[in-house]
Formats: structure tokens, C-alpha cells, sequence
């Protein structure tokens, strides 16, 4: 027998060294030694080295089973944590091999059996290692193995198990509460664990972090800052994590005067300013738009190296506006992530600067740095919103080319693009490439036919929907009752208002009930329309009044549209467009006097008309017109066109609606008024500069008028061009003399 002790290694080589000596002395053979040179690699293992843990494994594999031993290598597995050593059931083989071999495991083992279980999936397989340990193990060892059983039932998110674990327990002491109060907090189960709190004999700072902490994820910030000030008025003194999550409760709450209060408790305190609570005051001080307090934290400590400070502080400026200064931040910074381009590529966005988010998004593919589908979701988003059709094809060509990894979300982002820039072709080509679609993906479809006017294509892929089991929602609904509406499809919409109730339980809310009301009063149906705005179980919006005044004026019903606008002047006074309507109802009419009284009420009021533009994107650029403009840089040629547009359009007997124009001037004049409206000036535009295989493509702000609209389906036959407006409402196709909503718009 070789003599002893032996010493204990303080690296894996120098535990590898003792292995040799021992073998070779034959000490090996002996139990205690075997023991402690197992011990002494687990001891000496680093989690980043993956082959220490395979060395500590084959040490195991090769020496006599024992309880300690498998104790010792279930620790092992533990401590290197299954993402270094890539095989998440080892640990599970040893305790079936052992347990073969009639080795019996003991608490230890079981306690480490259930800290490597936690990282696993599999409910069923922990629950029979929790029979197992209730089997083999002696009651008295039960105590030891609780704390890990809770935890294990914790991270797998199995909230009945942990509590009957908890309930298992005889003698519960602090860590045990504290435990199971956090993780039912960490699950959600916010009145479970606030009553367990209010039940344990000891509340400790831990608990109630856990709760705060919860509360604020659950965005349920006024309870976390209650559990707050219940904490403090037990005498229990926050610590750093606690003041973390009531400072994100304060950020939701944009309540400054708590935040800063937290902000001077930290102070006080001399707490550890350590990157998280830095974070957290950039972050609260932003969301409450206090930026002299927020750069204050953030030039004393969050100019590291780190993007975490930078990134909360150009999140902040991004959210109010300040671009400029989120971007100078940006461009000092020395590191970026993904969370920095994402923030500058949204605050870009929303501040309508869609070039400078694509470049960014170049810029951000040049650090190396992997686009997440995110990204590519809000610039579609974006694109779709802006019309800039080139733009989303960029995108569509950089998804094709798999440098993101597509999913359902960003096949429908695309989908959605392509049909709000009018592109149903591609926008179906998508949504049939794509190998699977949600509900969400079947609505954004349907919801693109239908604002192309499109509404029988779009019924038949609701149809489509269903028989492939996908269960419409409320918005699909809506986007079918819009598809109605913009179709004049009248008992197919009754069909499925009805039908939604019937089949779903879908209770119409105000967007059904304007969808309803504006295909009733564009179809001339106004009594019904009437009765269905006098039963609704809401009140009516402005937007059901709007569909009433508007569908008065096609349909001469003065009385009715009188009535619906009082309501519009109720509701929105500085709306511009109800005192157009009325007004332009009355001119239609002949009612001169009343017709003045709203230009008069205008003026008292001080409300303008909104300027009408229409915009056209050539070479990249974005083109804007507004009535009679003659800045634009090409205008002599773009009146030359004009001129041949008149002549030919008179040539095959179009005769301008000049009854629009109400202000006292010759016919002649008139007509060159109603051809210098701007959906005119941009098709002129677009007519000498674009080629003529290629579609011109108008973005209007305001409603087509009916001139326009008669003059523009006479354009696309004579030029033999197709011409896509899209106005604030929806989609005109013109091809070939005719429109794509058949006059019904």
C-alpha cells in the first residue's frame, strides 16, 4: 500500500501527474485515494476547458463505482455547465450506469443530479429522478436535496411541482421562501407569490426584489412600486438589484420624482455603481425626458468601452427625436452592437429618414455584425409605410441572398411591403413561396387585395384561410369588411358581420362597425347605415361620422350629411376635412350662402386646408408636387407634357369636371387649375422620366379627386402605361382606360 496522504493538485496537470503516480504505485486500488484524486480534478476544473471535464469523466470511467464517487462526477458535470461540454444527458447516463452497477446515490448526488436537470426540457424525466430520490434516499436527507429539487422544478417553468416541493418540506427555513417566492414571481405567478410573501415568517430583501422585479416585467409598474414602499416600511434596506427594478417601474411610470429620490438613496448609500444600475438611471432619466440628468450619469460612469450605458442613452434620445444628438453618441462610440443599430435605425425611421436607416443598415453589415430578422422587419415596415418600393426590394434581395435568417414574421413584413406599394404580383409571389403561414400572414394578404381593390380576390383567400384551418381573428375580420367596403361587395359584408359573431364569438368593436357603416353608405344604403350608428353598442367615432358625411355627398343627402358633420365639429374642430366636405356638399347643392358660412367659420376658427401633394420616386429620389407647382427643376418639360396630356385626353372627348373648381373664374382657367393638380404634375413627370416598360407610381396624400381620376384612367390607355395611385384610403390600378375599383371609391 502506497503511503499517504497525498497532496492536493491545484491544476488538472498536476492531478493528471498524481494519476500517473498512483497507477503505477498502485495506489489507485485503494478507495480514499481513488476518492481524493477524483475530488482533486473536479476541484481543478474550469468550466471554459471542456477537456478538463472530459479528463475528470475519464478518471470516473476508469476507477471502481462508488456513491462518492458519482457524487463527485455529477458535481463535475455542474460545474463545467452544459454549454462547454456539448452533451446535456452525461449526467443522466451516470446515474442510470451507476445505479446498474447497485451503487446507491445519496443526497449529494440527487443535489447535483437536480442542478444539472434544471437546464433540461424534459418534465417527465425530472419527475422520475424526483420519485427516484424519494425511493432510494433515507427522510432524513430530504432537507439537503430541496433547495435544488425547487430550483430545478423552477427553471423549468413546472410552478405545481416546485410549490408541492416547497409543501414537502417540513422544517422551511429562509433560503427555501425565498426560493419558491422568487420563482413563482420569476413564472409570473404574482398573487401566489405575494402571498406567499405575506406568509413567510421571514421576509428578506431577496424576496422582495424578486417580486418588484416581476411586477415590472409583467409591465405592472404601480404594484412594484408598492411591494417598494411595503419593503421599506419592514425596515428592510434595498440593495442594488433592488433599486434596478424600481427604477425600470419608475422608467414605465415616468414618474421623475421617484426615480430621482432612487437616484440620491444610491448616494447615500454608496451602493456599487456597478454597469447594471447605470443602465437603469440612463434609462429611467431618459424615459422621463430629463436628458441633462441622464447625460449627467452617463458622462460620470457609462463612457466605457461597453455598449450597455450608450445604448440606453441613445435609445432615450431616439425616442424623443433628437437624432442628431443620438447620432454624434453613435459616431464616439468605439464599440457598437446590434441593440445600438437597431435603436438609430428606428429613430431614423421614425423620424422619416428612411435613406439614413438603410445606410446605417449598410454600415452595420460592414462591423461584421449579424442582421437579425428585426432589423429587416422594421426597415420593411418602414418602406411599406413610405411607398419606397426600391428600397423594400434592396431588403427583399438581401434576404434572398440568406444573410438573415428568414422566419413567418419577415415573410409577412415583406408580404405587407410589396402590397402597400402596390405590388400585388411580387406580394403574392412571397406569401406562395412562403412554407408556412399564420393567422397574421393570411390578414396582411387579405388586407392588401382588399386596399387594391381587390375585394373578390381577397374573399377567396379568406375562403382559402379557413379551409387550411387557420382561425380568422378580429382583425382578419376587419381587413374582409374592409375588402367589401372597397368592392361595393353589400351582402357579402352583411354575411360576414354576422358570421363573425356566429362562428368566432368575435364581438364587433368600433373598426367593424366602420367597415359595416362605410360599405352601407357607400352602397346608398344611409337609413340602414343610420340605424346601425343608432344601435351600436358604442359610440360612434369620427371615423363613422366621416364615412357618413362622405357617402352624403355622393348620394345628395344634405339633411343627413348637416347632422354628421355637427358631430365631426364635436369631435374634431381642427380637422380641416370635415369643413372641406360640408363645404364642397353645399357647392354641389347650390347653396351658396351656407357654403360661405363654412369658408367663414374656417377663417374664425383659424383652420387651413391642408396642402394636397403628390409624390413620385425616380432613380431613388422622391419627388414632390403640389397644385400648379412650378419649382420643380425639369417644370419646362413637365408643362410641355402637360399640354400633349390636355391635347390627347380632348382628342378622344374628355371633358374636365370643372364643376369642381369654386372659385369665380372663366372655364379656361378652370381648366388649367384642375391640370395642375398634382397627381397630374407627377404623372407628367413620370411620364419624361421614367421608361416605358416601367409603371409610374403616385403617392397622394389626400382623396383622388374625380377629374383626376377620369383623366388618369384615359392616361394609362393612350400611353399604354399602367399608373398606381395610392391615396390616403387606398390603391388605384389604372390599366388599359379602367381602374381597379371600378369607379367605386
Amino acid at each position: 500500500m502506497p503511503r499517504g496522504p497525498w497532496p492536493a493538485p491545484r491544476t488538472v496537470r498536476q492531478a493528471a501527474e498524481l494519476h500517473a503516480l498512483l497507477t503505477t504505485s498502485g495506489g489507485i486500488l485503494y478507495r480514499p485515494y481513488a476518492h481524493h484524486l477524483l475530488n482533486s480534478a473536479v476541484n481543478c476544473l474550469l468550466p471554459s476547458e471542456p477537456l478538463h471535464l472530459r479528463y475528470a469523466l475519464h478518471v470516473f470511467d476508469r476507477l471502481p463505482a462508488s456513491t462518492f464517487l458519482l457524487g463527485t462526477a455529477l458535481r463535475a458535470c455542474f460545474r463545467a455547465g452544459s454549454s462547454s461540454w456539448g452533451d446535456p444527458d452525461r449526467p443522466f447516463l451516470l446515474f442510470r450506469r451507476t445505479r446498474r452497477a447497485g451503487v446507491r446515490p445519496d443526497a449529494f448526488a440527487f443535489h447535483f443530479l437536480f442542478k444539472c436537470s434544471s437546464s433540461r426540457p424534459h418534465a417527465l424525466l425530472c419527475t422520475m429522478l424526483h420519485a427516484a430520490c424519494l425511493r432510494t434516499m433515507l427522510p432524513s436527507a430530504a432537507p439537503f436535496v430541496a433547495h435544488s429539487l425547487i430550483h430545478m422544478y423552477v427553471e423549468l417553468g413546472l410552478a405545481g411541482d416546485a410549490r408541492r416541493a416547497f409543501d414537502e418540506i417540513t422544517v422551511k427555513d429562509a433560503v427555501a421562501w425565498t426560493m419558491v417566492i422568487s420563482g413563482l414571481a420569476k413564472m409570473g405567478m404574482l398573487g401566489d407569490a405575494q402571498l406567499l410573501l405575506s406568509q413567510a415568517p421571514v421576509r428578506d430583501v431577496i424576496s422582495w426584489t424578486s417580486l418588484i422585479a416581476a411586477y415590472t416585467r409583467a409591465n405592472r409598474a404601480n404594484e412594484a412600486v408598492g411591494c417598494f414602499k411595503s419593503m421599506l416600511s419592514e425596515g428592510i434596506a434595498p440593495d442594488e438589484v433592488t433599486v434596478i427594478g424600481v427604477l425600470s417601474a419608475c422608467a414605465q411610470l415616468k414618474d421623475l420624482e421617484l426615480g430621482h429620490s432612487l437616484h440620491l438613496l444610491i448616494k447615500e448609500k454608496g451602493m456599487l455603481m456597478d454597469e447594471n444600475l447605470v443602465v437603469a438611471l440612463i434609462n429611467m432619466y431618459a424615459k422621463c425626458g430629463d436628458f441633462v440628468h441622464a447625460q449627467q450619469v452617463f458622462d460620470a460612469m457609462g463612457r466605457g468601452p461597453r455598449p450597455h450605458s450608450w445604448n440606453a442613452i441613445i435609445d432615450g434620445y431616439c425616442k424623443h427625436g433628437h437624432i442628431d444628438v443620438a447620432r454624434s453618441l453613435f459616431d464616439q462610440m468605439e464599440v457598437c452592437d446590434l441593440i445600438t443599430f437597431n435603436s438609430m435605425m428606428t429613430g431614423y425611421i421614425h423620424s422619416g429618414q428612411l435613406r439614413e436607416a438603410l445606410l446605417l443598415f449598410m454600415n452595420m453589415r460592414r462591423h461584421d455584425l449579424r442582421v437579425d430578422s428585426f432589423t429587416v422587419v422594421c426597415l420593411l415596415t418602414a418602406c411599406a409605410s413610405l411607398g419606397a418600393l426600391p428600397q423594400g426590394r434592396a431588403l427583399h434581395a438581401f434576404i434572398e441572398q440568406r444573410l438573415v435568417e428568414a422566419d413567418i414574421y419577415l415573410g409577412t413584413a415583406l408580404l405587407d411591403m410589396y402590397m402597400k406599394c402596390g405590388r400585388v404580383d411580387e406580394a403574392t409571389i412571397v406569401f406562395q413561396r412562403m412554407g408556412k403561414r399564420d393567422v397574421h400572414t393570411w390578414t396582411a394578404m387579405i388586407s392588401g387585395l382588399a386596399f387594391n381593390g381587390m375585394g373578390k380576390a381577397a374573399l377567396e383567400h379568406f375562403y382559402q384561410m379557413r379551409r387550411d384551418a387557420v382561425q380568422p381573428n378580429s382583425v382578419t375580420y376587419i381587413a374582409v369588411l374592409t375588402a367589401c367596403s372597397h368592392s361595393c361587395l353589400l351582402s357579402e359584408g352583411r354575411l360576414y358581420f354576422d358570421e363573425m359573431r356566429i362562428l368566432y364569438n368575435i364581438h364587433p368593436h368600433i373598426g367593424h362597425y366602420g367597415c359595416m357603416i362605410d360599405l352601407l353608405g357607400r352602397s346608398g344604403h344611409l337609413d340602414e347605415a343610420m340605424d346601425l350608428v343608432n344601435t351600436m353598442p358604442i359610440q360612434p367615432n369620427a371615423v363613422i361620422w366621416a364615412s357618413i358625411l362622405s357617402a352624403c355627398r355622393v348620394h345628395k343627402h344634405i339633411d343627413l350629411a348637416q347632422c354628421a358633420a355637427e358631430h365631426l365639429l364635436k369631435l374634431e374642430p381642427d380637422e380641416d376635412g370635415v369643413y372641406v366636405q360640408l363645404y364642397n356638399i353645399y357647392i354641389d347643392s347650390r347653396q351658396w350662402e351656407n357654403a360661405s358660412k363654412i369658408r367663414m367659420l374656417m377663417e374664425e376658427r383659424q383652420v387651413k386646408k391642408t396642402a394636397g401633394y403628390s409624390a413620385i420616386t425616380v432613380a431613388g429620389q422622391v419627388h414632390k408636387f403640389v397644385v400648379s407647382d412650378k419649382s420643380h427643376p425639369r417644370i419646362l418639360e413637365i408643362i410641355a407634357m402637360l399640354e400633349e396630356i390636355s391635347h390627347r385626353l380632348k382628342s378622344v372627348g374628355y371633358s374636365p369636371l370643372t364643376s369642381q373648381i369654386t372659385v369665380d373664374v372663366d372655364e379656361e382657367e378652370k381648366e388649367q387649375t384642375l391640370l395642375g393638380h398634382s397627381e397630374k404634375l407627377a404623372i407628367a413627370f413620370g411620364l419624361i422620366s421614367l421608361a416605358p416598360n416601367l409603371p409610374v407610381h403616385i403617392i397622394k396624400n389626400l382623396r383622388v379627386c374625380e377629374d383626376c381620376h377620369s383623366a388618369i384612367k384615359l392616361i394609362s390607355r393612350l400611353w399604354n402605361r399602367e399608373i398606381i395611385v395610392r391615396d390616403r384610403s387606398r390603391f388605384h390600378h389604372f390599366r388599359e382606360g379602367k381602374c381597379s375599383c371600378d369607379d367605386f371609391w
